[in-house]
């Protein structure tokens, strides 16, 4: 999926969850899921958070797209970091955006792979990335947003 529909589904999902969950902050838990949902693409060259972080355009030349960054193996390293540095609302936060963009990516005809490097089993979905169908879920869950927002 393209980044902003990785955004869309990030945001949406964070407004979902904020009533049955107790933040020191909602803005910044919403910003940080909406960054985690950009943050698996860190292994594509032209990717949003490579375009809006450029210290991490040095990652694709060691790791393939939708190779280890698009495995649980992330996240749960996020989480554990949490743990150990005692930070878990930034991390748990992070890692709930980065879940949102794993579980949106294998909707797609690509597929990912949950346990890369360990398991060759790919998931996949209908969806094309880039085509009118994706152009359709992005503008539904923008209205899914304005709507838990205002309504």
């Amino acid at each position: 999926m393209l980044g902003r529909t990785h955004l869309a589904i990030g945001v949406l999902c964070a407004l979902f969850l904020l009533p049955f969950i107790s933040v020191p902050s909602k803005i910044l838990f919403v910003f940080v899921v909406a960054l985690g949902s950009i943050l698996p693409d860190v292994d594509h060259e032209k990717s949003k958070i490579n375009r809006l972080c450029p210290v991490t355009r040095i990652v694709p030349a060691f790791f393939k797209h939708r190779g280890f960054f698009h495995s649980l193996f992330p996240p749960a390293l996020i989480i554990l970091a949490g743990w150990y540095f005692h930070e878990q609302f930034l991390c748990y936060s992070l890692a709930f955006g980065y879940m949102t963009h794993l579980l949106s990516d294998s909707l797609t005809r690509m597929g990912i792979n949950f346990l890369h490097p360990f398991s060759t089993l790919h998931i996949r979905g209908p969806i094309e990335t880039g085509t009118i169908v994706e152009t359709a879920i992005f503008f539904g869950v923008m209205a899914g947003i304005v709507l838990k927002l205002f309504v």
